[in-house]
């Protein structure tokens, strides 16, 4: 997602984008015409890595097309002093702007199916390592099929993918999970297409069998009972579950009768194919241990993000299935880019001196009364000044202590108008 953003045509297009949710975001009015519109529904989502929440603000921005033609082209919008100024008239010009919008779908269509991978693995669901290889797959193939006619368009696209999965997704490790994957492996025109996966599987047995030939030749003989679907692996719950549980569970449950392949298949699918929990850790630690809480002892410091991480874990588990708003407040920051805009510029020397001389107009004048508050009757420890103050109260009051009213009436704050 990072390469595909790097492209001219993305680059554009997303800056085209951000520049209509920054104005809308930024000032009242239009953003309340904006929920009008699209019936309450934001156009900022969530995203589950920084680098895809381009692409997911443009599905969103795209899924409220038509909504945002027809609040720039409202009476309510027409009418009003936003649509005569000229950041309202570049609004209204980029909202109707065809190409941006064929841009913007081009762009969706061609990063969905790779938004769809990102969420198999950053899910928490069930372990992915048994489904990223043919998520890849199955992701490259739909977007070929999308833009079968546009080849031209999809090339760009395709390469990154390709440099992508050789150099750093196309392991031995992701097909020994793909052909260990119960959900897979039974579905014979599916296993036709991918007949080096099976490669990758014995190498991982020829590294996991740390050059051991009985035990080599165990895991191999164990692998025709688990394609053949023979003992254990042929029963009716076996043949139900390979699909409803995940693959690591099922081999628990129906991999006795190969016991050196279920080790294998239970370690190989059980492992995580994304950095994502790691990076959920990490914005932990640098949200404990701050530029004013540095000196927080090692020991102190791990068991701080552990309850921290623990106790955010068990929140997700908790709201698992149930219906809450989805927005995860610590992803703000990676749409700042989206409803922020940029920081105003310093102010100049001429600016600076204008401030100055209209803060030294300000003055702050008293009235020529005497009245003056004695502090030191207040002292509260003193029993006889609390006795006397409560019997001056009562007779009247002695003339020289004034109220707080009476203090701050002869008080007169006069500021002078602003150039």
């Amino acid at each position: 997602m990072q390469d595909i953003g790097k492209l001219v045509s993305v680059k554009n297009t997303v800056a085209h984008a951000a520049g209509i949710t920054k104005y809308i975001y930024n000032h009242c009015y239009p953003l309340y015409l904006m929920r009008k519109f699209t019936g309450g529904k934001e156009i900022i989502r969530p995203a589950p890595t920084r680098f895809a929440t381009n692409f997911i603000a443009l599905q969103s921005i795209l899924g409220h097309k038509d909504a945002l033609r027809a609040m720039v082209t409202s009476r309510e919008w027409t009418t009003s002093a936003y649509a005569k100024d000229s950041k309202g008239k570049k609004l209204t010009d980029d909202v109707l702007n065809s190409l941006f919008w064929n841009e913007c779908a081009t762009i969706v269509k061609l990063t969905e199916p790779l938004i769809r991978v990102l969420k198999i693995v950053d899910s928490d669901d069930r372990p992915s390592m048994g489904y990223l290889y043919h998520a890849m797959h199955q992701a490259r193939d739909e977007m070929i099929k999308r833009f079968r006619r546009r080849k031209i368009v999809v090339e760009p696209y395709l390469r990154i993918v390709d440099s992508r999965w050789d150099l750093q997704l196309h392991q031995n490790l992701h097909a020994a999970g793909f052909w260990l994957n119960p959900c897979f492996q039974y579905d014979s025109e599916l296993m036709d297409k991918h007949p080096r996966s099976v490669s990758g599987l014995l190498d991982v047995i020829e590294r996991y069998s740390f050059g051991n030939p009985t035990l080599q030749g165990n895991l191999t003989n164990e692998m025709r009972l688990f394609r053949n679907a023979e003992n254990d692996f042929g029963r009716s719950s076996a043949i139900n579950d390979r699909s409803r549980l995940a693959p690591d569970e099922w081999w628990v449950t129906y991999g006795s009768c190969a016991p050196n392949l279920q080790k294998l298949a239970i370690r190989v699918l059980s492992q995580t194919c994304s950095a994502s929990g790691c990076e959920r850790n990490w914005s932990i630690f640098e949200h404990i241990h701050s530029k004013k809480r540095n000196r927080l002892e090692h020991q102190r410091l791990n068991d701080l993000v552990f309850v921290h991480y623990n106790l955010r874990l068990q929140q997700r588990f908790y709201f698992k299935g149930r219906n809450y708003d989805p927005i995860d407040f610590e992803l703000f920051g990676a749409n700042d880019a989206w409803i922020l805009v940029d920081e105003p510029s310093e102010l100049t020397s001429e600016e600076l001196e204008i401030f100055h001389r209209e803060l030294a107009s300000c003055s702050i004048q008293e009235n020529n009364n005497n009245d003056i508050l004695n502090l030191e009757d207040l002292d509260g420890d003193d029993g006889e000044n609390d006795g006397n103050d409560a019997n001056r109260r009562e007779d009247g009051g002695d003339e020289n202590i004034a109220t707080q009213e009476d203090v701050f009436a002869n008080i007169d704050i006069n500021f002078s108008p602003l150039a």
